[in-house]
């Protein structure tokens, strides 16, 4: 049973943008505007119609009664900025750490940019699902406006401490593997070193969907290829404070979704939000990878749906 009823035509996407603190941020919308709004933020240079979210599973959400909202970050896809952006060399700016300067904004203004496009659509509470640096985006904006987060899903994400902190890290291997996003290449080469990174992410349990990757990482390159914005977005955790203890101070309903073969971040760092956010559910997939694969998407859905009703009625 849903939590709202859905609108009958769910296979059109409203595009609208907001201006916001320097950027033009692009989202669009399935669902009924009466229906309980969720909100989809996906992670570091990837873009609406992309690999994350793409449309098949937000209808599977918009089905189920709710108003789905994704967007693109600032940085990527069709969200820019209205000033020039330092161009960051990355290998650089990880070296350097916090004395590097010139990354122009951080993850706390990133969540708010979420919050300025609930505002622009007139809602005032949302539940959330952030997937991989969108779980720190989500994160951050239940810590910076609680009022307006009414659930938090946070997907295949970083624990979010500090080098000094007593929490999982991210790895310096999986960096590596990432830097070759922050390249510029020509077509073919950079469709075919997203590919293959994907393939990657994907993990060997569920099987590699090669044909809907290929196409998804094709269609985003031509609707807007900034790889210079991967590498700010990426990096925005530098100017950012650490989000390890600010997280205790989520107390909305709150599920993480993490899969024991993620390639980027191990499932210690799920175990390890939880533990920083009372109350957390979790849901550790054995077979998954740093990605939502095909196979999970209606559990997925019925996870969400149930933690929308108890956000509802708790």
């Amino acid at each position: 049973m849903p939590v709202h009823q859905s609108s009958p035509d769910l296979g059109v996407f409203q595009p609208g943008h907001v201006i916001h603190n320097g950027f033009k941020l692009y989202y669009e919308s399935t669902g009924s505007p009466d229906a309980t709004p969720l909100v989809l933020v996906a992670g570091s240079g990837e873009q609406i119609g992309s690999v994350e979210f793409p449309d098949e599973q937000c209808r599977i959400f918009a089905e189920r009664g709710f108003r789905v909202i994704r967007m693109d970050n600032r940085d990527a896809g069709l969200s820019v900025s209205s000033t020039p952006l330092p161009d960051i060399d990355m290998r650089e700016a990880l070296a350097r750490g916090a004395a590097f300067s010139t990354v122009p904004y951080n993850r706390m203004e990133m969540a708010d940019d979420i919050v300025a496009v609930l505002d622009d659509l007139g809602i005032a509470r949302a539940h959330l699902i952030g997937a991989s640096m969108g779980g720190f985006l989500v994160r951050w904006a239940a810590v910076r406006h609680p009022d307006r987060v009414t659930s938090l899903t946070v997907v295949m994400s970083g624990a979010g401490a500090s080098a000094d902190e007593d929490g999982p890290q991210f790895e310096t291997s999986v960096v590596e593997r990432l830097l070759v996003l922050t390249e510029r290449h020509e077509r073919d080469t950079a469709i075919e070193r997203n590919v293959e990174l994907w393939r990657w992410l994907w993990g060997n349990e569920y099987p590699f969907e090669e044909d809907f990757v290929r196409e998804r990482v094709s269609y985003a390159y031509d609707r807007a290829y900034r790889p210079e914005g991967f590498a700010r977005q990426s990096l925005s955790s530098i100017r950012s404070p650490g989000l390890w203890t600010a997280q205790t101070k989520i107390t909305c309903p709150t599920l993480v979704v993490h899969g024991e073969s993620d390639p980027c971040f191990s499932a210690e760092h799920a175990y390890a939000i939880a533990r920083q956010i009372r109350g957390t559910k979790l849901w550790i997939d054995p077979k998954m990878g740093h990605i939502m694969h095909r196979e999970q998407w209606i559990e997925l859905v019925d996870r969400v749906d149930a933690l929308a009703r108890q956000a509802t009625y708790s």
